[in-house]
């Protein structure tokens, strides 16, 4: 039987690259023990600066092996939660992403690429066009 009388339609679907996010596999030749996103790094990256510039603050008064495993725990829990946690289904970072573009979205929409304004109302003095009753 043919594809036409069965009435089936084969096709293809491509929704595995938009459920399986962009990985890194290797940094400059080294390659990591886990895959990481983008955004994951970015955490990475951005809580070790903090923990470094806050260091003298609660650094000092915890014993320096607790310490060090909090300085070193602390950015890889942020990655592992930001790498699971999802909202209306999507990842943290889109979901912030698609938040901030709807904030900045006029709210009466777009025309042309410019934000949309209701015309103002009608001037009470404008010229009125008086029609007189006509002869036929």
């Amino acid at each position: 039987m043919d594809e036409d009388e069965s009435g089936q339609i084969t096709c293809a679907t491509y929704t595995h690259a938009r459920r399986h996010p962009m990985v890194l596999g290797h940094i400059g030749g080294w390659k990591p023990p886990f895959q990481l996103t983008l955004p994951q790094v970015g955490v990475i990256l951005v809580s070790y600066w903090i923990e470094i510039q806050t260091w003298k603050y609660w650094g000092s008064l915890l014993p320096r092996t607790l310490a060090i495993l909090i300085a070193v725990a602390v950015p890889c829990v942020l990655a592992w939660v930001l790498r699971r946690t999802r909202i209306e289904g999507r990842s943290l970072p889109r979901f912030a992403l698609s938040w901030m573009m709807a904030t900045w979205t006029p709210r009466n929409g777009q025309v042309k690429g410019r934000p949309y304004r209701h015309g103002g109302p009608a001037m009470p003095g404008a010229a009125a066009v008086y029609v007189a009753p006509g002869e036929d």
